[in-house]
């Protein structure tokens, strides 16, 4: 308060009361690439295929009889990867390109991401059978943990494998807290040559059915599973028998199967920790996370006493009521206190429990024949 010395009216306005939370991103996703046009080690913010188009196509100003010999093109992997994300809902995409698809050049791409909100990272054109690049994804998941950057990984197998092969793979990709995803198989895709008429079909790599499902994580709700969701692409690298498809599921893979068009079979994640399992539970913690985050950050430097952590309360009780409304959660609970101790301290305990929203994976039905 300023020093009361002259008459008059002096006021003091608190506005702890009005503190909340704003928007939280859910679906925004991060990528790695290599491409022909675009800056290298830069990052840009892409909301549209025509946009990254723009950006990672051929220059338009390239004179075509000075085309680079094919032994020295390094093979585009970023449009193929954000055409796939776009088409399956991707809204908010931070796209790196890197010069070529080594390990290393991956790494520096990822190291440009840490600090943007990404929710989930997708390495284009990389699969799982490239153990560096695995370690390179799980050492950035890792890392932009302890940074406050929460986010899950999505690695796709070799296209072309069977299942017991794509299993074998899986344990360069396993990670207990559940963020990563191990998608199964790879995309067909069908080119019809418009002189000859002719139609030609290429299988890709897992990594690019990695980008699809990324998009199609990103445009569902935190409390949405993609359990049974529809992947658009034109066609699987491997039809699964209903075998393999058993054998992957209880992997924790997450395979797509041709059923109606081609659907996740069931959304999970690679840990063997159940509780992180579920695609669902790891967003809406991670969910949780952020918010609670921007909650109690306007708060610190505040008074340390029964008034301010009163109204922090009240700014995580409106948060996570919004989060039971939108049936991310079924139910919480919530405290702010602190000891005189913890006063002196600095130290505002905030103890809650919250317990997720899951999905249907399973309806068991009793019929009875009269």
């Amino acid at each position: 308060m300023t020093d009361v010395i002259l008459p008059g009216i002096y006021i003091t306005v608190r506005d702890e009361g009005l503190i909340s939370v704003g928007g939280v991103s859910t679906g925004n996703i991060g990528i790695v690439g290599t491409a022909e046009g675009g800056e290298l080690n830069k990052v840009y913010t892409l909301s549209s295929l025509t946009e990254a188009k723009e950006i990672f196509g051929p220059p338009k100003d390239a004179p075509a009889n000075n085309a680079p010999s094919k032994k020295n093109v390094v093979e585009p992997t970023l449009l193929k990867a954000l055409e796939l994300i776009f088409g399956n809902g991707g809204r908010t995409v931070y796209a790196v390109r890197v010069d070529n698809a080594t390990a290393d050049k991956y790494e520096t791409g990822l190291a440009l991401l840490e600090n943007e909100i990404a929710n989930i990272i997708v390495l284009a054109g990389q699969d799982v059978t490239n153990s560096d690049m695995v370690a390179k994804l799980t050492g950035h998941l890792n890392r932009t943990q302890e940074i406050h950057r929460e986010r899950i990984g999505i690695i796709g197998s070799n296209g072309s494998t069977g299942a017991d092969e794509i299993i074998n793979s899986k344990s360069a990709a396993v990670l207990d807290n559940g963020r990563m995803i191990y998608v199964a198989p790879g995309v067909s895709l069908k080119k019809r040559d418009p002189a000859t008429g002719e139609v030609s079909e290429e299988k890709l790599s897992g990594a690019y059915m990695a980008a699809a499902v990324a998009g199609l994580i990103s445009s569902l709700p935190v409390q949405a599973s993609p359990t049974n969701k529809i992947v658009n692409v034109t066609g699987l690298a491997v039809n699964f028998n209903y075998g393999d498809l058993e054998k992957l599921v209880k992997n924790n893979i997450l395979a797509v199967e041709k059923r109606e068009g081609y659907r996740v079979v069931k959304g999970v994640t690679t840990s063997t920790n159940t509780a992180w399992s579920q695609i669902t539970t790891r967003r809406i913690v991670d969910y949780a996370i952020y918010g609670v985050r921007a909650a109690c950050n306007p708060y610190i430097g505040k008074l340390n006493n029964i008034r301010v952590r009163s109204a922090m309360k009240a700014t995580l009780d409106g948060f996570l009521t919004r989060m039971v409304e939108s049936e991310a959660l079924v139910g919480y609970s919530l405290d702010v206190s602190a000891t005189r101790a913890q006063e002196i301290a600095g130290q505002a305990i905030v103890t809650m429990s919250i317990q997720p929203t899951f999905s249907i994976d399973y309806i068991m039905v009793t019929m009875t024949l009269g």
